[in-house]
This record gives structure tokens, sequence and C-alpha cells, in this order.
């Protein structure tokens, strides 16, 4: 991998790639430029390409800082089986609890829903209300799409990741991500079969994509464009 300076962009990653087909841009979550190309590309033809696609990477990095900073939440909100509930409470600090149905945010008066410490507080106890439902979901609906397309995994845990949706590995335990609760149901399904697949194939291949396809009856990307629109991210 090699690097550019390009004068308004910045530090760019110039990398060959023998998979890759075309030149192509991606943007990183932290705003790091790749300009991936053939292995027996021209160099100078991608940093023209580069020059041409500068104001989408311009707009691209915007977007990234704007997907960092987190949601700010106030009532009313609700996840899947829980209501979120602020109180503002004089002489009191800050608490934050998941019982039964509710999201119990309690805060001192003198704050308001705005202020970053309460705003930490909701989405903290939103993601334990996400864990809780995750764990009483999620574990069942891997056994019923395994049951129903006979690919079988090991154990399914329930991580609070922000990187990824799940992973499987390579003994077939299958990691998901307790972010899932925020999707629909169509495409919680997409992800166990997603990971279901790699019990199976361990890479992304042509066989792969093709056993996915099938499973989602032939929706496969249609429902990966549709989870573009959410993140693991707040």
């Amino acid at each position: 991998m090699k690097t550019y300076q390009h004068p308004v962009l910045g530090e760019i990653h110039i990398c060959p790639s023998r998979r890759a087909r075309r030149l192509s841009i991606s943007v990183r979550p932290g705003g790091e430029v790749r300009l991936t190309l053939p292995s027996r590309g021209n160099v100078s033809e991608a940093l023209r390409f580069l020059e041409s696609k500068a104001d989408w990477v311009v707009r691209a990095r915007a977007r990234m800082v704007e997907r960092g900073r987190p949601q700010r939440i106030v009532p009313p909100y609700a996840t899947r089986a829980h209501h979120l509930y602020l109180e503002a409470v004089s002489g009191m600090g800050l608490q934050v609890r998941v019982v039964a149905d509710r999201i119990e945010v309690r805060y001192p008066s003198e704050w308001t829903p705005e202020d970053d410490r309460v705003q930490e507080a909701i989405h903290r106890g939103i993601e334990e209300a996400w864990r809780i439902e995750a764990k009483a979901y999620l574990p069942g609906r891997v056994a019923e799409l395994s049951r129903q397309t006979g690919l079988h995994c090991g154990r399914v845990t329930i991580r609070n990741a922000r990187t990824r949706w799940g992973s499987c590995s390579v003994n077939n335990d299958i990691s998901l991500s307790l972010h899932l609760m925020k999707l629909p149901d169509p495409l919680i399904d997409y992800i166990i079969l997603h990971e279901l697949c790699h019990t199976r194939h361990k890479n992304h291949g042509p066989r792969f994509h093709a056993l996915l396809d099938r499973l989602c009856g032939g929706e496969h990307l249609a429902l990966r464009r549709q989870l573009k629109a959410y993140s693991t991210r707040w």
C-alpha cells in the first residue's frame, strides 16, 4: 500500500488488489480514503479517477462526521418492548435502570434531557433494553432458521458490537450484535441467514452468495441495500 498527498483531500492510501476488477474509492469511518485499483492498474489513471471523485469524497467524509454524532433521544421513544421514561428529580444523582417494560432515566432537576450526561445515560439504558430483548429473541430465532435451512451452528452469543452485525467463528459459533434489535424482522433474519451460510462457506465467494440468495428467496441484493439504511452505531 502506498500513500499520496492530495492538495485538498490530504493523505490517500493507494491499494493495489489482485481481486479488484476496476478502480474504486472508499471512505472509512475515521475519514481515511482508500483508492483501490487492479494489481496491474495504472497509478496515474487512478489519480485522475480520484480527482474526478474529489467532491464525492468531501461529501462522504461530511456524512461520516454526521453519523459519528450520537443520536439525540427524548420521549416518546420505544424499543421493541421498552418505553423510555425520563424524570427530573431535585437532589438526586443520575440513575438508569431497565425494569419491566420501561427504560427509566432519572437526573438532577437542574439538568435538561439534552444535557450530554443525560443523553449518555439514555443511550446506556436503551442498549441494556436491546440486550435484554436480543437475548430473549435472537438465540431462538437462530435455532428456528437453523432448523428450516439445515445449517447448524454452535453457541450463539450477544455482544455490543459496533463494527459488524454478526460473525461466525471457525467453530461455527455465531456472535450477534445487540443492535440487531433496531432492525425490522426481515433484516434480522437476513443477518442470521448470512452467518448461518458461513457455517458452510467461510468466505464471501460465489457459492456463499448463491446459497444466501436462495435462502433469502432471491432477495439477497434487495435486503443488502435496505440494510445500508441502518448502522450498528448511534
